[in-house]
């Protein structure tokens, strides 16, 4: 007995064992296949939502909302045609009409400048000063040899007068020695003696008118003379010739410059203007029509008239020349950006982004993409973004166009329109059914 009970005890706890390994088992097989918690759910909604963004289903930049998830998600314009400039981007160079370069009139030394580049001045304003002791004491020479020719002038009139007197005198005398001759008084040598006389006195005279007229052109000359010497002078305090803007001063206070030197340049504001080439293309449109024209300059829209259009070509381009507005904040010889407007032409007017393959406008309609031939009429600048003004056989009246800009798009591809808020339109706005 001893040895049953032995044994029986063994195979009591072998089932045991047995039944123990069997639950465990169970248990594990019974926790593995059983759905997990939370955690796996949440990674299993990330993996969809990846998969739905790549498959274009979702995501920011088409927008959530109510629109099932078979169709593509994007955002479209309403569009009608219309009547449109189509504007040419150019670059122009700016310069002015009436410009002028303020010169040394000789050799002097900047004593002041009164004015600085961008400056506005009106007529007859100084703009500096210059020194030149040479031209000072000529301008005293000239003044003093004035004053010497007309004390000489004066001189010579008092001594023409006591000539007249000595003539009058010497006719008396020759009358009376003649008659003292014819009565026997009076020899020939006493009437040749006051005929000489006479002679003289009547040479002095005449002399005096010519060299009267010789003086008085000689003190004219010296007048004038004088008259230079002090628009010299004048000259040193150069002024500005018109109203003006001071767009350079190249010389600075204590230079010495030379005769011609520049110093000061000035442009009337009033006679600016930007100068451009245009293709021959362009010029047989605009040649018989209105130009019209704009600039974006600091931050502001200005608008341009014609100047000149020239009626030569060089190098397939015609010369254009655009009148700028006198406040316009130019600078000379800058480049600007211009926008020129060209003829009218009745097109749709789309984003330049909704374009594919330079030739192709996607619309939607019944909720699909449909793919259009298009020719491109000409471009615009909206919001400093291009816009294309198109036309094609396939479109007519109002269309909605796809501005979402797609890798890849496909005709027939079902698409849902959604606003920028990120809402799903209306069915009849291009949703379609799952």
């Amino acid at each position: 007995m001893p040895s049953f009970e032995v044994g029986n005890s063994l195979m009591i706890k072998k089932a045991i064992l047995i039944s123990a390994l069997l639950a465990a088992g169970g248990g594990g097989y019974y926790w593995m296949t059983q759905p997990q918690d939370n955690q796996a759910t949440a990674e299993q909604r990330r993996g969809n939502a990846a998969m739905q963004l790549r498959s274009g289903m979702t995501g920011s930049r088409w927008g959530r909302g109510a629109a099932p998830v078979s169709a593509l998600q994007v955002e479209a314009m309403t569009a009608t045609t219309d009547w449109h400039h189509p504007t040419m981007s150019l670059l122009a160079r700016v310069d002015a009409k009436r410009r002028e370069t303020v010169m040394a009139p000789l050799n002097a030394r900047v004593e002041h400048i009164h004015v600085r580049p961008g400056q506005a001045v009106t007529a007859g304003t100084e703009l500096l000063q210059l020194q030149a002791d040479s031209l000072r004491w000529s301008l005293r020479q000239q003044g003093a040899s004035i004053e010497a020719q007309e004390a000489a002038i004066r001189i010579a009139a008092r001594q023409h007068e006591a000539h007249q007197q000595e003539l009058e005198q010497s006719r008396a005398n020759y009358q009376r020695e003649r008659n003292l001759r014819q009565q026997g008084f009076g020899n020939d040598a006493a009437v040749q003696a006051v005929a000489d006389a006479l002679r003289n006195a009547e040479l002095r005279v005449s002399i005096y008118e010519d060299e009267s007229l010789a003086r008085a052109s000689q003190l004219e000359q010296a007048r004038i003379q004088l008259e230079q010497a002090q628009a010299q002078l004048d000259d040193l305090t150069p002024r500005a010739p018109f109203d003006a803007n001071v767009v350079n001063v190249s010389i600075a206070p204590s230079v010495q410059v030379t005769a011609n030197q520049a110093l000061v340049e000035l442009v009337d504001p009033g006679s600016l203007y930007a100068s451009t080439q245009i293709p021959i293309a362009a010029y047989r449109q605009l040649r018989d029509s209105e130009i019209l024209a704009y600039a974006q300059v600091a931050g502001q829209r200005w608008s341009l008239s014609l100047l000149n259009l020239a009626a030569t070509t060089q190098a397939g381009s015609v010369a254009l020349e655009l009148a700028l507005p006198a406040e316009m904040p130019v600078l000379i010889n800058e480049t600007i950006e211009l926008s020129l407007a060209l003829p009218q032409v009745e097109a749709y007017a789309v984003p330049q982004d909704a374009i594919y393959y330079g030739d192709q406008l996607y619309t939607i309609e019944e909720g699909r993409l449909l793919a259009n031939t298009i020719s491109i009429l000409g471009y615009q600048e909206r919001d400093n973004q291009q816009w294309a003004l198109v036309a094609g056989a396939e479109l007519n009246g109002e269309i909605n166009v796809l501005t979402t800009r797609l890798s890849q798009p496909t005709n027939g591809t079902p698409v849902a329109i959604v606003d920028p808020n990120g809402e799903a339109t209306e069915v009849q706005m291009g949703q379609v059914d799952q």
